[in-house]
Parts: structure tokens; sequence; C-alpha cells
């Protein structure tokens, strides 16, 4: 190809059914992919029309892309439907908040939430959890970079996540890999994202998971 063509290049996503939810949560809801690669779904109502609240869903659910099947979790304690948001924060954890800012058909306000809960998912809940001493602040695409860590031998995923950009019931940044890696003297040797298609120039968080899927906390890294 000469340096004046251009190839298009068709895009061939593949689909699965996710089916709704044990809730049958609709409007108002916001979803969250974890470091694990499941989905964390929270908020929004069950009820038909726009952001009804009188079906408020506070239940949280996973969604495995595994199995395709849902887990319902704990609840929250505020309904939170349309402009609310959730957020996975750095120590894996989900900021799950807001909500109103708008009007019913009749015109009359929803309540304006303006406090946040934190959402600890299941991993939690499993164990240690592994760490990560240095990662260095900007890698580039293509290229091999060192996590060093003390928990070398119990490494099984790494996972790159970007940095959430949450409105309207939808992360606009929302994208998750899953890099391969080899074990190195000190820790692991990963490999990044190819290209830009792949993973937008940006900051993002690098987790590592353990063999029972526990993960560490996130650290930022700059990829271009």
């Amino acid at each position: 190809m000469s340096s004046g063509e251009r190839k298009r290049i068709e895009a061939k996503p593949v689909a699965c059914d996710t089916r709704q939810g044990l809730c049958g949560r609709g409007c108002g809801t916001i979803r969250a992919v974890l470091p694990d690669g499941e989905v964390l779904a929270t908020g929004g109502t069950r009820s038909g029309g726009f952001n009804d609240l009188s079906g408020a869903v506070h239940q949280a659910e996973i969604w495995d892309p595994a199995t395709g099947d849902w887990t319902t979790l704990a609840a929250n304690a505020v309904d939170r439907g349309y402009h609310s948001v959730s957020l996975l924060l750095p120590d894996a954890t989900v900021l799950h908040g807001a909500s109103g800012n708008a009007d019913d058909v009749g015109g009359a306000p929803f309540p304006d939430q303006k406090s946040h809960e934190i959402f600890q998912p299941p991993y939690l809940f499993k164990g240690a959890r592994p760490t990560i001493s240095n990662v260095p602040a900007t890698v580039g695409y293509g290229s091999d970079f060192q996590l060093d860590t003390p928990n070398i031998g119990q490494v099984a995923k790494v996972r790159l996540i970007k940095l959430g950009s949450v409105t309207h019931a939808f992360d606009q940044d929302g994208r998750a890999l899953t890099l391969s890696f080899t074990s190195s003297i000190g820790g692991v040797s990963v490999t990044a994202p190819a290209n830009a298609n792949l993973a937008p120039p940006g900051y993002y968080m690098i987790f590592i998971l353990n063999r029972n899927g526990v993960p560490s906390d996130g650290q930022m890294v700059k990829v271009q």
C-alpha cells in the first residue's frame, strides 16, 4: 500500500445476548466493567416510562460474560435513576451516586441526590490481594513493560481499564483489555496494546489478579 492510499478496515464486533438481568432494571441503569472482567449493574428503575422512580432498583447485579449469568448482590440505600453514575475506583471498589436534575413527564422535578455510596464487589472478600510495587508512568503501543510485584507466582491475569467518564447512564470511555504477560525477575513483563484502535491514547488503570480472581489496587499508566 503506497503512502497516498488509504485502507478501510471493517470492524467485526461480536454481539451476545446479556438478557436484562434478574431485577428487570431499565432507565437510569449504570454498568461498570470490573477488573475481573465481570460487569456491575447499579441503579435504574423497573417501571415503564422515563425515570419512574416508583420502581427504583436498589439491588446491584453482576453479569458474568463467561457464562452469561446474572447474580443479585447487596442493595444500596438511595433511589438512583437518571443522571446517576457508577465509576470504578483505583482500589477496585465502585463509586455509585448522584441522580436527578431532570423533570418527569408532568414537569415535576425528580429529587436531586448529591450523595454517593461505595460498592465492594465480591472479589474483595476472597482473601489477600496481590500488589504492584512499581509501574512505568507511560507505555508505548506494542511495547513490553515491567510490572514489579512480590506476588509473581500468583499472577493469573493483567487487566487494563480506561478511566471512566460517566454521564446519562453511560460510560463514554468504557474500555477494558486483558494483556498478555510472562514472568520476569522481580515481577511480570507485560505487552501493551498494539495500537490506538485497541486502546485509545490516554490514562488507564492497570490491575493484576491472582488465581482466586482477586485484583490488586489499580495503578495509573498513560498509554500512547
